[in-house]
């Protein structure tokens, strides 16, 4: 049994890219659509800013996670070829 190192198992992992960082233009057209969606309120503008950062943030967390998971295009076509194969011995 041989003991793996902490640097090792760091290298096993997935690497999940960093997400990107919404632009204040995609936050000023998303605080605009709560704006107006909550029925456009005066004096809020802060909390919609806010709030439309957080919503593009998480959004492209989850972008960044489901990125590191899906399989390399490669591995994909790979096995599809591998399904369209014959059974050994048929």
């Amino acid at each position: 049994m041989s003991a793996t190192t902490s640097k090792q198992r760091r290298s096993n992992r997935i690497a999940t890219p960093p997400p990107r960082e919404p632009t204040h233009d995609e936050i000023a057209l998303c605080a605009r659509a709560i704006w107006e969606l909550e029925g456009r309120p005066q004096g809020r503008a802060l909390e919609h800013w806010l709030q439309a950062e957080a919503t593009l943030r998480e959004g492209f967390r989850s972008e960044a996670e489901a990125a590191a998971h899906e399989p390399s295009r490669r591995s994909a076509r790979n096995s599809s070829r591998r399904s369209q194969l014959p059974a050994p011995g048929l």
